[in-house]
């Protein structure tokens, strides 16, 4: 009896030990750090830079490194939050960040027109919240347009933003696997052997370490497209490390990719999905631009604080920030002067809230909140546009997706901590498709069950509503996938306003969602699309079979008793104003314009003043065809090589 005991004394300590040991280890990979950080604003009252820019995300990210290049100027950049945890690098596990404190959670208002299956009709916005912003918390996805969307830009006022203009930067992002956008059914995916140990792992990051030497080179899930001839050439420093879903080890991909033979391959494309995943951990802007200028003496990182409004002088010249702590209290504000400009890159949902807070804004809405009017800008928190997407889920017979019971195995974790591989180093999207116009895509995420908290959690779905999409929510084993229906280039509008005269106060965010008939028209092509995908000889191999939602609202026109029949117009139209969720894209609430009424100029300088910019995602004047996050990261490119210009 002493043996038994001893061994399991032996047992229990061992085991202390181990969680212990992995506690550490967590808490070690979401340390960062920062040299030139400063967590108290009151350190820098009346200190001056060259640059003040306002939001450390993606856009954030990029100009901070791109103009502390030059040693002889000096920049601050300001982010409400700070450095994100261990969780964040962790692709599967990104929706988690959601709801936390690294997410402003933000919620639209009650919607008139869509939203009826979500609780009180509201959409959830989550938004990031710390260095890398949304970036932090997104789905990676890698996207740099389509030719249209930039002629597009053009044709609404955005000169010299068109897609001649735009390639060099989006084609810099493809690097270094040569990879575009663009539609070549004979691109050669090929696996990139040319990049050495050394060359994919910079020797002061330690998220590394969760990888072991012998398998630097490999990511079973993920192979990026050979080096093209043609981008050989291109610097090698601040990659985003683009991989690619490898249809050789991914069955949904596989299968995804072959669909077309039997669609039409002179009209659909699909292709498997890309990732800005490096070995299985994310690699955002943050960590692709900030975290090389660390060292750099000439930035300053200043965190945990909010501007609260820019300062002009009496001929409309930006002459600094406001700035408050976040979380302490009733701090007084602090004034932070500025040399040059004042970036705002604060987001689509956050800029257009500073600019108001700042006097440059509708000048009824500014007067009615006490502001004093700067400049009378009626299209600020205008032209709010947003994705939606539609989830209708597919069961399958073969073991090809990720189910709660794979996530949570033991082998699932040990194969992400020893090899950063498996279900854990993907957010488990396997591939995007659309007609070769762009018009509306569907994305396979390839989910086969799912948490029912975690996902309500994140989608503000009411119970009823999320148990008629997902028909198997108990079977945590069952196979399938999610096909989410979208139309890339929606007509509807929204507004932001402002609630109040504060920075801490929450807007008002309408996006008002399928308020435009032509959107429904758009999504139940791109549902119609989905039906027909999953009808194809490919998917019939793996005994695909597409689960109509059963909602009571919409039972009068449907769903089709036999599940070869297609369903009819009016229960599409219901289950889209019903269970449409956001894709997370807003944009355009800064548009760029030709004329004096745009927010911005086709430099990206805020109208009626000097010394402003906006560079974010708020300066689109349209939608782009498919996820904006790479295309921030090249707006931001070549806004930094403008603000340079200019400075120089």
């Amino acid at each position: 009896m002493g043996c038994v005991k001893k061994l399991v004394l032996v047992s229990l300590v061992t085991a202390i030990l181990f969680c212990g040991a992995l506690l550490l280890l967590w808490i070690w990979l979401g340390m960062e750090i920062i040299p030139n950080q400063i967590r108290d604003p009151h350190i820098l009252r009346d200190r001056s830079f060259d640059y003040i820019i306002v939001g450390a995300g993606t856009a954030g990210c990029v100009l901070a490194n791109r103009l502390s290049e030059n040693p002889n100027v000096t920049v601050l950049l300001v982010e409400a939050g700070d450095t994100f945890g261990a969780a964040s690098i962790i692709p599967l596990i990104s929706t988690a960040m959601q709801g936390t404190k690294y997410d402003w959670a933000f919620r639209t208002t009650p919607q008139k027109y869509s939203s009826h299956g979500l609780g009180n009709n509201q959409q959830l916005l989550p938004r990031g919240k710390g260095l890398g912003g949304s970036g932090q918390i997104n789905y990676m996805l890698h996207f740099t347009g389509i030719p249209e969307d930039f002629d597009r830009w053009e044709q609404l006022g955005a000169r010299d933003w068109n897609w001649h203009a735009m390639k060099p930067y989006l084609d810099k992002l493809n690097h270094p696997g040569g990879i575009s956008d663009q539609y070549d059914e004979d691109d050669i995916r090929e696996c990139n052997q040319e990049l050495t140990g050394e060359e994919l792992y910079e020797t002061n990051n330690h998220y590394a370490s969760i990888l072991s030497e012998s398998d630097k080179h490999a990511s079973i899930n993920f192979c990026a497209r050979k080096v093209s001839s043609q981008n050989r050439n291109l610097p090698t420093t601040d990659r985003l490390h683009i991989t690619e879903v490898d249809t050789r080890e991914s069955l949904l991909a596989k299968v995804f990719t072959e669909a077309p033979l039997e669609l039409g391959l002179d009209r659909y494309h699909f292709r498997p999905a890309r990732y800005t995943i490096r070995n299985g951990i994310r690699w955002s802007s943050y960590h692709a631009y900030l975290r090389p200028a660390f060292g750099r003496p000439n930035l300053s990182i200043l965190t945990s604080s909010s501007v609260a409004k820019v300062l002009f002088d009496e001929t409309n010249r930006t002459k600094g920030v406001m700035v408050q702590s976040v979380g302490t209290g009733r701090q007084q504000p602090v004034s932070i002067r500025v040399g040059r400009e004042v970036i705002l890159s604060a987001g689509a949902l956050h800029t257009p809230q500073i600019l108001k807070l700042s006097g440059i804004g509708p000048k009824l809405e500014l007067r009615r909140h006490g502001i004093e009017l700067v400049h009378d800008a009626p299209a600020v928190g205008q032209n709010y546009f947003d994705h939606l997407n539609l989830p209708l889920f597919v069961s399958i017979n073969a073991t090809a997706s990720v189910t709660m019971d794979k996530v949570l195995s033991v082998d699932s974790i040990l194969q992400y901590l020893k090899h950063g591989q498996g279900a854990l180093a993907t957010t488990a999207i396997a591939g995007i498709g659309s007609p070769h116009d762009g018009q509306y895509g569907i994305i396979l995420f390839g989910m086969g069950s799912v948490d029912e908290q975690a996902l309500r959690h994140v989608s503000n779905m009411k119970q009823d509503t999320f148990r008629a999409f997902f028909p198997s929510y108990q079977n945590t084993s069952q196979e399938g996938f999610l096909f989410l229906s979208t139309c890339h280039q929606p007509s509807s509008r929204g507004a932001i306003f402002l609630r109040d005269r504060h920075i801490d106060s929450v807007p008002f965010f309408n996006p008002n969602y399928l308020k435009d008939r032509a959107d429904i028209e758009c999504m139940i092509k791109a549902i119609r699309l989905a039906s027909r995908t999953v009808r194809t000889k490919a998917f019939r191999k793996i005994g695909a079979h597409l689960h109509w939602p059963h909602i009571k609202r919409c039972s009068n026109f449907g769903p089709p008793e036999n599940s070869s029949e297609e369903p009819s117009e009016r229960f599409l139209e219901c289950i889209l104003r019903t269970s449409a969720l956001t894709g997370h894209h807003p944009g355009g609430t800064a548009a760029i314009g030709q004329h004096g009424e745009a927010v911005v100029d086709n430099q990206l300088r805020v109208n009626g003043v000097h010394g402003l910019r906006v560079v974010d995602a708020s300066v689109f004047p349209a939608p782009v065809s498919g996820t904006p996050n790479s295309v921030v990261i090249a707006v931001a490119e070549k806004g930094s090589e403008l603000i340079v210009q200019n400075g120089n």
